[in-house]
């Protein structure tokens, strides 16, 4: 040890002079319940700091350990009696104890006497002080600090029992802190592993988290801890589980990536440590009391899936220990958001698989289950989804005893929101027919139920016709939708257009009807867009020429034939991509003659 110039009697740390008292053991100096291993740090710190005030008769005697990785003083400083210990905190260097551990020397200063220039920060004011570093394997790591001595200034006796009671303290804090770390890294290693095994067992997300939050505790002090979640689709942050945060503060969970320290973590992908958040720009209170706050991001396979945060209330709490720990606690906590988050989209499948087999089955349950037999006609039609449910609908309504009505039709939109409103719109169009209105006037009432039902970007084009067999006449009005295609025996061709615009795009639409009469040899094709538009691989459209070769081609066979052909034309066009929307159509063929027939489903 170096000598000290503010120790005017003799030199500073020097070995006593001669006829000074001789130096004694440690346990002689600290007394039957002096240091005696490596048990909790307070209680070897306080039985040896009150030696250390008997020892020099001082008022105050606090022993400054550098943690932190060398970066932090603390010493805690304890009551008579025995209360809570009081810590202190102040950055290396700074202060009687950074002096000292700084130059490697003791210090002494007499009543009156002024510390040396190049002491930094704040200090206690005291009438005198001896300080004394403790050395561990021939470096600093900490100070004996003692101030007012009760009688008089500090003397060389005093500073020469100091030294040895220094020497003694910083064997049994070496041995101690040794020993406290092994003792902290096996109960970090046991907590891990019960993590682990949480994770392996059929618990869910919250239970998960839960028993995370209670595992962290004993191996980290915290004061409030959240898990913030990075939703996948608005990027935006959202609280899966918070402890410790006062109600009424949910609005400082709201944020966006890039927001406060919680979003600079989500936004770098970096941890961080905030010994102060008072400072600190970026933080956003979510708790008066907290003062130092400590976050890592929660990684999976290279995606920054959420941020771990804990916040203290006292200062400078958390070091690059706790940020490692943390860390590993936060890449649990990835693994099980993640299983809990395939878990769910396992169940949300299965759960809208179930939903669409269901909805498939009252979907089917709204088709014809086959083509009635009509006096004089060959009817077929069939209905392809893209997926488990569409749009499309087509139908055979018996309207009398010679009339059939042909429907077809097509909405917006694809899956259930679209089944859904076609199921609307077919309860719709089969009350209104029901109530034998006029062609038109079905259509128009139609189209007021849509217009007031569904949303302003929904629409559904539709083609109804009365099929009067009777008289082989077709009566049709067309909203919207893709013109059916006659085709005459003698090769002409009549596309079916009129009527208006689709159904529930304008509240007050009115709807023509017309009449087309048909002969022996007449086929009459019914399709929706999913057929004419069909794309192949290099995105250009199967188109209605193409659909007007094949009818022409198959025009002399059965209705169900010309379906078929229709349908093959299309996938095959298609290819291997196969067809991206659904495939509806309804054929009608006139075959001959049949008065006096009735209508047989």
């Amino acid at each position: 040890m170096q000598p000290d110039p503010h120790i005017p009697a003799a030199p500073a740390g020097a070995a006593a002079p001669e006829g000074s008292l001789p130096r004694i053991s440690a346990q002689a100096l600290l007394g039957p319940e002096g240091i005696h291993g490596p048990g909790h740090l307070n209680d070897l710190l306080r039985p040896a700091s009150r030696q250390c005030r008997r020892l020099v008769d001082c008022a105050s005697a606090r022993i400054w350990i550098s943690r932190r990785g060398g970066q932090r003083l603390i010493a805690r400083e304890f009551p008579d009696g025995s209360g809570k210990p009081r810590e202190e905190r102040v950055p290396r260097g700074e202060g009687l104890a950074g002096w000292v551990m700084t130059r490697q020397r003791a210090l002494r200063l007499a009543a009156g006497e002024a510390p040396p220039a190049d002491v930094h920060g704040a200090t206690r004011s005291f009438r005198n002080a001896l300080v004394v570093p403790m050395l561990r394997r021939g470096e600093p790591f900490g100070a004996i600090e003692c101030l007012d001595k009760r009688e008089g200034d500090f003397t060389d006796a005093d500073f020469d029992r100091l030294e040895v009671a220094a020497e003694s303290v910083a064997f049994a804090l070496d041995y101690a802190l040794l020993y406290q770390e092994s003792e902290r890294r096996a109960l970090e290693k046991e907590v891990l592993l019960d993590i682990t095994r949480a994770l392996a067992s059929p618990l869910d997300l919250d239970e998960v988290i839960a028993a995370i939050f209670s595992s962290l505790r004993q191996v980290v002090d915290y004061d409030a801890v959240a898990i913030y979640l990075v939703n996948r689709d608005t990027h935006a942050l959202e609280i899966v589980s918070t402890s410790g945060y006062p109600e009424g503060s949910e609005a400082a969970f709201m944020l966006q990536i890039g927001q406060g320290i919680v979003g600079w973590v989500a936004k770098t992908g970096e941890p961080v440590i905030v010994p102060d958040v008072r400072t600190d720009p970026r933080y956003v209170a979510a708790r008066l009391e907290t003062r130092s706050e400590i976050a890592t991001p929660m990684v999976m396979e290279g995606r920054t899936l959420g941020v771990f945060n804990l916040e203290s209330d006292h200062d400078d709490a958390y070091h690059g220990g706790h940020l490692e720990l943390l860390s590993a606690f936060a890449a649990q906590a990835a693994v099980a958001v993640e299983r809990a988050r395939f878990a769910a989209d396992v169940l949300e499948r299965r759960r809208l698989e179930k939903e669409l087999a269901i909805a498939r089955e009252i979907q089917q349950s709204f088709l014809p289950s086959s083509a009635p037999v009509v006096p004089g006609f060959d009817l077929a039609g069939t209905t392809l989804t893209h997926d488990q449910v569409g749009g499309d609908y087509y139908d055979f309504i018996p309207v009398s005893e010679t009339r059939l009505g042909l429907a077809i039709a097509d909405v917006s939109g694809k899956g259930i929101p679209a089944a859904l409103i076609m199921a609307g719109f077919r309860m719709g169009l089969l009350a209104e027919i029901r109530n034998e209105y006029a062609l038109r006037a079905v259509m128009r009432k139609a189209n007021h139920l849509l217009h007031e039902s569904i949303e302003r970007d929904k629409f559904v084009t539709a083609f109804y016709g009365v099929l009067d067999w009777k008289h082989n006449v077709l009566i049709f009005s067309n909203a919207g939708h893709n013109p059916p295609i006659l085709l005459h025996r003698d090769g002409t061709v009549d596309r079916l257009v009129e009527g208006g615009v689709a159904l529930g795009v304008l509240p007050d639409a009115r709807y023509e009807e017309r009449p087309v009469a048909l002969a022996d040899g007449d086929v009459l094709l019914m399709y929706t867009d999913g057929v004419s538009e069909a794309e192949n691989e290099t995105h250009e459209q199967f188109g209605e020429a193409r659909l007007e070769e094949v009818l022409r081609r198959n025009a002399s066979r059965t209705a169900a034939e010309i379906r078929q052909a229709v349908v093959d034309a299309v996938l095959e066009w298609a290819g291997d991509r196969g067809p991206t929307d659904d495939l509806t159509l309804l054929v009608a063929r006139k075959t001959g003659a049949g008065a006096g027939q009735k209508v047989r489903p």
